[in-house]
């Protein structure tokens, strides 16, 4: 008899799907069109702009104070502690709000741990690929719908995201509830010092431009700054595969090689480099329901180097590609599709 074939993740959660009811499928993409964060930044904007257009001048100018010292970041706390310390018991509360599980079951999402993490010690978790909006390093790493602190208990993370984000009326204050700090080598530095760990992706803007179906192409060739913060800072660092990532969005095709997939390209290219972050061209604004899962792999140790040479930053920068593939590898056909892994 021919060996039975066995169900990839994915098709485990299209049966899943399948047995649920329209209510739940409903009351899941409201949820969402509400939490989804492109949306959110939408809903915070509009709400202030409503609260500064119909309140007295006294509560104007409150709102102006506010804004200032958003814009100007006076508090200084997306880039260095971010909302951390004393906030940690508030910080824990929001991060395991019902409503991120609602999210986690959108995307049925999974955490997949295959080595231990010690508390107390410094982690640069690096999640690949950047996908569109990386939703599932949200649902997975960043808030505790997939029980990151069961998995891990005791590690003390941060999520690094763009700075740009914490520029957004109420949206700031949202973030910072749940745990993300500016994206910034001061910001890395400080936190890693301290022997905290902080999610990264470090595809960055452009791997965000090739999140398309059936690709799984990484920006990691040139991409070495993240090795030499965690040789500064003597942080490991642990590989995390968010499968199923790059399915959740049609994008516009920028790869052929015609003139207007190649002309738009260059246009995102101009517009990322002027604004820091890309302008991939959907389809549609909710992502699809595809099962995403984060596998996070065992931790590659950095000594602590006061000046890391060319050479050091190369060799564990080798190391650590290396040491991704073969979890990708592993790990592929169950959770990623089989999809070939491409590094440039």
């Amino acid at each position: 008899m021919p060996p039975k074939k066995f169900k990839t993740a994915q098709e485990e959660f299209e049966a899943k799907k399948a047995k649920e009811s329209v209510f739940r499928k409903v009351f899941l993409y409201l949820c969402m069109l509400l939490l989804f964060p492109p949306l959110e930044m939408l809903y915070f904007y509009t709400f202030f702009l409503y609260l500064f257009y119909t309140s007295p001048p006294f509560y104007r100018v409150l709102l102006s104070i506010y804004w200032t010292n958003m814009f100007f970041e006076l508090d200084k706390f997306p880039s260095t502690s971010g909302w951390s310390g004393k906030w940690w018991p508030f910080r824990k509360f929001c991060r395991s709000l019902r409503c991120w599980h609602w999210i986690r079951e959108y995307f049925d999402g999974e955490l997949v741990k295959t080595a231990e993490l010690e508390p107390g010690k410094p982690y640069l978790m690096c999640y690949h690929p950047h996908g569109i909006i990386s939703m599932g390093l949200q649902g997975s790493l960043a808030l505790e719908a997939c029980d990151f602190e069961g998995a891990f208990p005791g590690v003390d993370r941060s999520v690094a995201t763009l700075v740009a984000s914490f520029k957004i009326p109420f949206f700031r204050e949202w973030i910072l509830m749940n745990g993300f700090i500016a994206c910034s080598r001061r910001t890395l530095m400080h936190h890693l010092g301290r022997n905290k760990t902080v999610v990264l992706v470090p595809g960055g803007a452009n791997e965000a431009l090739h999140s398309h179906p059936g690709i799984f192409k990484l920006h990691l060739k040139n991409r070495k700054g993240f090795v030499r913060i965690a040789l500064l800072t003597g942080a490991s660092l642990v590989p995390c595969l968010g499968m199923g990532e790059n399915e959740m969005f049609h994008t516009m095709d920028n790869q052929s090689p015609g003139f207007f997939p190649q002309m738009l390209y260059k246009v995102q290219l101009f517009l990322m480099k002027r604004f820091t972050f890309s302008f991939p061209l959907l389809s549609h604004i909710l992502p699809y329901r595809e099962k995403v899962t984060c596998v996070v792999g065992a931790p590659l140790e950095c000594p602590k180097t006061e000046n890391p040479s060319l050479e050091v930053i190369d060799k564990y920068h080798e190391l650590y590609v290396e040491s991704l593939t073969k979890l990708y590898e592993k790990h592929k056909d169950y959770y990623g599709k089989g999809i070939k892994l491409e590094i440039v």
